[in-house]
């Protein structure tokens, strides 16, 4: 983890906006994946291994073995599986892997993704506690507040608060330009106090980890942690023995100096919070967009491992979906 120096001075200067691959661009602006700019697509070949000549073969590669695996029931329709390739750099195995994990955080952790739909958690989002910034960074990439300093345990448990973030992450996951450009976290611990850590338990801790590191599509470039009191170091105990080399690279420590957070996030399109532009934070925008696919997360809830969905009435076969994968599944 890099703590940010609070003497170190930077010129101010206005941010450069790579507009070619999605930088500055509004979060709900979302692009197919036939309309990709050519500057995006040279990205994605340049980082991510991705050729759109080989991108048919490699999707069925991996729908392949997703039809070799008995039990399991996923999407394979293109757009799913793509997030998963980009994820990890178009290697099958280490794709086919991660879709395993992702199915499978699902298995250990039945009840927290359960009712996994915006609606059942309104009551947490309704908190604006965390949400998608409207603008994304200089490099097209999506950028995730978390107040957690600000939670409440008696408004909402941490296991709620944990699926809250999650199915924010869910949503933003669609989008090709997040998957290809990744994701970047702001964290805010601002009011963090005894009665968090208190809620907070070393299970939390690895659901956590599990889920950055090994059980989600998406690329996590950076977390920045703002407002962090001593207490925090506490919390860091816990996680930074399951943390990874390569992600505890990516972790910087600002404290309140806001000057350290705007040289890797412009202060263009950071609330004034952050030292930022915009007004407060407030995540009503990005969660009326979350409400409104309502009914994707719904269809979600019939795959994973047939022992996890049996329960719905679920098998392997062949019949109509709504996400027309080919390979599919059918209601009894």
């Amino acid at each position: 983890m890099f703590r940010a120096s609070e003497d170190g001075k930077q010129e101010s200067k206005m941010a450069i906006f790579n507009q070619s691959i999605g930088g500055g661009t509004d979060i709900n602006i979302s692009y197919e994946n036939s309309a990709l700019s050519d500057e995006l697509l040279e990205k994605a070949e340049r980082e991510l291994m991705e050729k759109p000549s080989w991108r048919d073969r490699d999707i069925q590669a991996l729908r392949d073995m997703i039809s070799d695996d008995p039990d399991l029931v996923s999407r394979s329709d293109d757009a799913f599986l793509l997030r998963f390739l980009r994820a990890r750099k178009f290697d099958y195995n280490r794709s086919f892997s991660l879709l395993q994990n992702y199915y499978m955080m699902r298995v250990k952790n039945a009840n927290m993704f359960k009712d996994f739909t915006p609606s059942s958690l309104k009551h947490v989002h309704q908190l604006n506690l965390q949400g998608f910034l409207p603008v994304r960074d200089t490099e097209g990439r999506a950028v995730f507040v978390f107040r957690g300093g600000s939670w409440d345990p008696s408004q909402c448990s941490a296991d709620d608060l944990f699926r809250a973030n999650v199915i924010c992450l869910e949503k933003q996951i669609d989008d090709p330009l997040t998957q290809i450009n990744g994701v970047v976290a702001i964290l805010d611990m601002k009011y963090l106090g005894f009665h968090h850590v208190r809620h907070f338990s070393p299970s939390h801790a690895l659901k956590i980890v599990s889920l950055v590191q090994d059980s989600f599509p998406a690329r996590f470039k950076a977390v920045h942690i703002v407002n962090e009191p001593a207490l925090f170091d506490i919390i860091l105990a816990v996680v930074k023995p399951l943390i990874s080399e390569k992600i505890k690279k990516r972790i910087y420590a600002h404290g309140s100096n806001m000057q350290s957070l705007h040289e890797h996030i412009p202060s263009e399109i950071l609330p004034s919070e952050y030292g930022g532009q915009l007004g407060p934070f407030d995540n009503t925008a990005f969660i009326q967009s979350l409400v409104e696919t309502e009914e994707t997360f719904l269809q979600s809830q019939m795959y994973g491992y047939i022992s996890q969905i049996a329960e719905k009435g679920v098998k392997k076969t062949v019949s109509l979906d709504t996400f027309n994968p080919y390979r599919r599944v059918c209601i009894r």
